[in-house]
């Protein structure tokens, strides 16, 4: 839809404070603002979403419940670009997780049993709720790391007409860092009671 004008006003005025600023590339992240498709159209901005491409819109918790109540096998975390409709833009970069078999198995027989008009089943205390949210946010910051170590190596490049390519002038439909997150993480994850379960 439509932005409201207050909106755009908002946009206009980030955009007058980054005048002086020449970026090549603007990370968003927890921004939590649909952007006008003026300042979409200035800058190349990134986003950072809970959810792996083609994957379900939304805040984190919105995510994590649809995830749930699809039975999802795996989910992930992605930058996308960012346009003017929200969490669509072309994913840039992602890295993907299953959210089945162990440290997950255990948890979905108990999400099962309940009734999908209760209260339980939508609390965010729920442990296969925390557990998804717990793996997804460990991913985070070093997927928005591996973007920019892949943008300054350029690996990846948005040109001037929004297209994701990469290196060698191919177009890519995201660049999948699932590989390098995993080494990022072994040791942090994988060996940690908390995140266990």
């Amino acid at each position: 839809g439509t932005l409201p004008s207050w909106r755009l006003d908002y946009d206009r005025e980030v955009m007058k404070q980054l005048q002086g600023f020449h970026p090549d590339l603007c990370v968003l992240a927890g921004y939590m603002l649909i952007v006008g498709a003026e300042m979409c159209q200035r800058y190349h901005m990134i986003n950072l979403h809970p959810a792996a491409p083609g994957g379900p819109t939304g805040t984190w918790q919105k995510v994590i419940w649809q995830l749930i109540d699809s039975n999802a096998q795996e989910t992930g975390v992605m930058m996308h670009l960012v346009t003017p409709e929200l969490d669509k833009g072309p994913p840039v970069t992602y890295c993907t997780f299953p959210i089945r078999g162990e440290p997950f198995a255990k948890y979905w027989p108990e999400i099962d049993r309940l009734p999908s008009t209760s209260p339980a089943r939508h609390n965010e205390e729920n442990p296969l709720f925390k557990l998804i949210r717990q793996h997804g946010l460990a991913r985070e910051f070093p997927l928005i790391i591996a973007t920019l170590k892949a943008f300054s190596q350029g690996k990846v490049k948005i040109t001037a007409d929004k297209r994701i390519f990469y290196a060698g002038g191919k177009p890519i439909k995201g660049y999948n860092l699932t590989g390098e997150i995993n080494k990022l993480l072994k040791g942090e994850i994988y060996e940690s009671k908390e995140l266990l379960g």
